[in-house]
């Protein structure tokens, strides 16, 4: 009888097609499309340390293999209300059209964490969202924050049990 456990790791280069699928999940399940090319670039920035994009990706570890089943994206922000920063679990900054990070048009700034559903319900977005606060500590971030979509229910469910706020968010398209 086989056992499975599972491992938050930072992604090396040779993780780039398993990945790649994961994030055009993702994508797809927020009804939203990008550039094929973009998720090229978007994981050299990761690889590469740009801009302060990071990702921690979830392994499903069953007899010897591993097969990667989450990611999570995340960057550290500057606050003028403090001179810590604070760490965001989002693609807000990621996708731009443009070099301007203010462009952010077509896509939403919802939480860059995506779990297989073949695996959903084992606890691993509770355990990769600490992974990724344990990362914000170590930086020093005073803050780890996130939004997500209204009508997620499900994860609704795991993020009011992990954080709260008081706040509604508003956009303004400037494109």
């Amino acid at each position: 009888m086989s056992s499975t456990t599972y491992q938050i790791e930072k992604p090396v280069r040779s993780d780039f097609d398993e990945w790649s699928k994961l994030f055009h999940d993702y994508i797809a399940f927020y009804n939203s499309k990008i550039e094929e090319d973009q998720y090229i670039k978007t994981f050299d920035r990761i690889i590469e340390g740009k801009n302060g994009l990071q990702a921690l990706v979830v392994r499903q570890v069953r007899d010897n293999e591993k097969t990667m089943v989450g990611i999570a994206h995340f960057f550290p922000e500057q606050t003028p209300w403090s001179e810590k920063q604070i760490l965001l679990l989002n693609g807000k900054h990621m996708y731009s059209r443009n070099a301007m990070t203010v462009s952010w048009r077509e896509h939403s700034d919802n939480l860059d964490l995506f779990i297989d559903p073949s695996v959903r319900g084992a606890g691993l977005g509770r355990k990769l969202t600490q992974a990724v606060a344990d990362v914000g500590k170590e930086m020093g971030c005073f803050r780890l924050q996130w939004v997500t979509k209204h009508d997620n229910t499900t994860a609704r469910k795991l993020y009011d049990t992990l954080g709260e706020s008081q706040f509604i968010q508003y956009r303004m398209n400037l494109q």
